[in-house]
């Protein structure tokens, strides 16, 4: 066993403080001693011994184990289910980076992918070579509807016809059947945001058959808010099927407060008896591509044929920077003070840099128009690449409020996080859950410890109905965090966002040693999860 070999590197010394075991002890594959056990449910932590035997956790509890068992001495450290992250963009990605390494670091063990309507389109055939290949994570996926609508009318902005609709509902099952957890919308986002209500709820309809979820990247997460959020409701509750929303929040100045209003609306169908999730990040910046500031409708032609219009069409490139400022006064602060360039291919010299510090520096000047000119020029540069981007545009006042809520999971909505490279991604990526439990319970106190990790843990596996995972049971799989809750932080920045956390000691997946202070040891010992508790190894 792999794990055993690596043992002899940990840095907790192994059964020195031992005593003689009763003869007939059980023998395991690894006893953790002298921890403090929070199981994900939200009680507080508690002395007890954790043992792992064939990737499962065998006991908790005082446990004797025969000689020659290996045990690793915690000192008091704490003992975690390893977090699960529902709301993640892998995808065809891990294909390149199967270690997953960036989400280990940050005690993630289980990632859901295929957000925001976007997913691999076979996931089938994804799933088995994934399978082949090895994966650092457990990793399951939902289908995502801007995928399907693509594959069937493109980015065309009208309803599907019937047979068009027909055939999207075939390929929304054939992704279920794979194994899939749900289907996913990105209503903000070409093609979703040219569906009807009626079109989705008649494909989420399909995914209640398999008992499946909706997931949604809502139709607006600004000024109309209240409105999306209540689409999403009306998605579930007419096709039977649970409801997650996708990252929380209330985005632009002239929303700033007004988490209350969206809890409410949401809380008042959980008290109807509807099933209804919802995830968040810790962060007050979002972070999405520069689509998202051009006009929708100019966009159902695709990147590149749009960008060759913004380039070859004085008229058009005119009408598109009027409205490239009316977007900055539709988002309350005067200019893209708030727009962060984090990837742009042509521009990596900008990557890292503010849209007005990039336009003084590209054009010489940075006044409103400098910088709609260069948000111009950096998409027609790119086409048909997506320019990707980090928008401050949140308040830390609500971030805080949807943190204070027991029902809503702690997801990074990030990617994969490679070493070396141009870009400069959001720092979701490398620090989200020791940013909560650093800054938002050591050091602000906006919720205890035992009630993140019950949000990073069995709230969201139970959300997506994540099998045997998410809670320290006898049984359950032995996917584990250790880490030291008085020294664990977030080290990313949005000026180094690479930047590993501090204090994770310890990662198990599948009873294995993924990560060994702070570092991944590159072992592949995830394994794909389909819905419905069906597991590959």
């Amino acid at each position: 066993m792999r794990l055993l070999a690596l043992l002899a590197l940990l840095w907790s010394t192994i059964g020195a403080k031992a005593q003689q075991p009763p003869v007939g002890a059980p023998r395991f594959d690894l006893v953790l001693r002298g921890g403090r056990l929070l199981d994900g449910s939200g009680t507080p932590p508690r002395a007890a011994d954790l043992a792992m035997k064939d990737g499962r956790i065998a006991a908790i509890g005082a446990i004797d184990a025969a000689i020659g068992t290996p045990v690793l001495w915690l000192d008091g450290l704490v003992v975690a289910p390893g977090f699960v992250d529902v709301h993640t963009h892998v995808d065809s990605d891990v294909v390149r980076e199967p270690g997953c390494a960036n989400f280990l670091r940050m005690g993630v063990t289980t990632i859901v992918t295929g957000n925001c309507g976007g997913s691999v389109t076979d996931l089938a055939a994804h799933f088995e070579r994934i399978e082949r290949g090895g994966i650092g994570v457990n990793y399951g996926s939902l289908v995502g509807h801007g995928t399907v609508r693509t594959a069937v009318i493109g980015t065309a902005r009208r309803a599907p016809d019937a047979d068009e609709l027909q055939r999207m509902g075939e390929l929304v099952d054939a992704g279920m059947r794979a194994g899939a957890f749900g289907l996913s919308t990105g209503l903000i986002y070409v093609p979703g945001i040219y569906a009807e209500t009626t079109e989705l709820i008649a494909l989420a309809k399909v995914v209640a058959r398999s008992g499946g979820i909706y997931a949604s990247h809502i139709r607006s997460e600004n000024d109309q808010v209240l409105d999306a959020t209540a689409e999403a409701l009306r998605i579930g509750a007419e096709a039977g099927v649970p409801v997650q929303i996708s990252h929380v929040k209330c985005t632009g100045k002239p929303n700033h407060g007004r988490a209350a209003e969206v809890l409410a609306a949401i809380a008042a169908a959980r008290d109807r008896g509807q099933q209804v999730g919802v995830d968040q990040y810790a962060y007050d910046a979002s972070s999405t591509g520069l689509d998202v500031l051009f006009p929708a409708a100019e966009l159902e032609v695709g990147r590149e044929r749009f960008a060759a219009r913004l380039r070859d069409d004085t008229a058009f490139r005119a009408t598109i920077q009027r409205a490239l400022l009316a977007k900055m006064d539709q988002v309350g602060f005067g200019d893209f003070r708030y727009a962060r360039i984090a990837a742009a291919k042509g521009n990596e010299a900008l990557n890292g840099m503010l849209l007005p510090a990039a336009a003084a520096q590209r054009l010489g000047r940075a006044d409103r128009e400098a910088q709609a000119e260069l948000a111009i020029e950096l998409f027609a540069a790119a086409a048909p690449a997506r320019v990707s981007m980090i928008y401050h545009t949140l308040a830390e006042a609500d971030v805080e409020h949807f943190l204070r809520q027991d029902w809503i999971a702690i997801a990074s909505d990030a990617g994969l996080r490679a070493e070396g490279g141009a870009a400069k991604p959001h720092p979701r990526g490398a620090g989200n859950n020791p940013r909560v439990l650093g800054r938002y319970v050591r050091e602000r106190a906006v919720l205890t410890l035992e009630a993140a990790v019950r949000k990073m843990t069995s709230v969201p596996a139970r959300a997506f109905g994540i099998a045997e995972r998410g809670e320290l049971r006898p049984g359950f799989w032995a996917d584990l965090v250790v880490f030291d809750p008085t020294t664990i932080a977030d080290c990313a920045t949005y000026e180094e966002p690479l930047r590993p956390p501090l204090g994770i000691r310890a990662v198990f997946v599948n009873g294995q040693l993924a990560v060994d202070r702070n570092q991944a040891t590159d072992v592949r010992a995830g394994a794909v999860l389909r819905a419905g508790g069906r597991r590959g190894r």
